[in-house]
């Protein structure tokens, strides 16, 4: 049965051992946005080179998460967040997770296997937002804290927003490398072959 928790970031190792997947998960503190792809490229060939981020990432939540972000009166505003598919961030989040020491990858869709085993190695969880509940999330997002890298178009910058209840977000995998995206799967592999013989044996009804 999944247990829904209220959690202030960054996230803290207890909170973390705690989850487990299918589990709900409320946020409050700063996360770091970017849908970017060559952002995450970027930000992985900084922490080859030892290079300094123009932003500390350490120990924080990284999200595959778009925004667009405008002055009104003065004051930069973030008008929206959606996610985007994670997957497609395969070749980079490995070396990310392991560099930043990340408690907290979030996005859609899930991770990779490669992702899955930084993520056990280092303590950090995957949360998945809800698909198609923009308006609902972007009414977590209280204050821009900070926009870096405006050599990108809005949605690839390096975005820190304040949250608060951001969620429902759903534990997609744990610190034990537990994946909902896997369980799901070998669900569906289970349950195959019923659903073929009840479609064979409607074929031949209805022949």
């Amino acid at each position: 049965m999944s247990t829904t928790h209220r959690l202030a970031l960054p996230l803290k190792d207890d909170d973390l051992a705690r989850l487990e997947v299918g589990d709900l998960v409320y946020l409050d503190g700063e996360i770091v946005v970017t849908v970017g792809l060559p952002t995450h490229k970027r930000i992985a060939e900084y922490l080859d080179a030892g290079k300094k981020l123009p932003m500390d990432l350490a120990g924080g939540m990284l999200c595959q998460v778009g925004t667009f972000v405008e002055d009104i009166d003065g004051e930069p505003t973030s008008r929206y967040i959606n996610p985007s598919t994670s997957t497609r961030f395969e070749p980079y989040l490995p070396t990310i997770i392991a560099g930043l020491k990340l408690k907290a990858v979030g996005g859609k869709g899930g991770v990779g296997p490669k992702t899955i085993d930084a993520m056990r190695q280092h303590g950090c969880v995957y949360l998945s937002f809800v698909g198609g509940a923009s308006a609902l999330t972007s009414e977590a997002v209280i204050k821009v804290v900070d926009v870096q890298w405006h050599d990108f178009i809005t949605q690839f910058r390096l975005t820190k927003l304040r949250v608060e209840a951001l969620g429902p977000l759903n534990v997609g995998v744990d610190i034990r490398g537990n994946s909902l995206y896997d369980q799901l799967t070998e669900a569906a592999k289970a349950k195959l072959p019923d659903i073929m013989a009840m479609l064979n044996r409607e074929r031949g009804t209805s022949q």
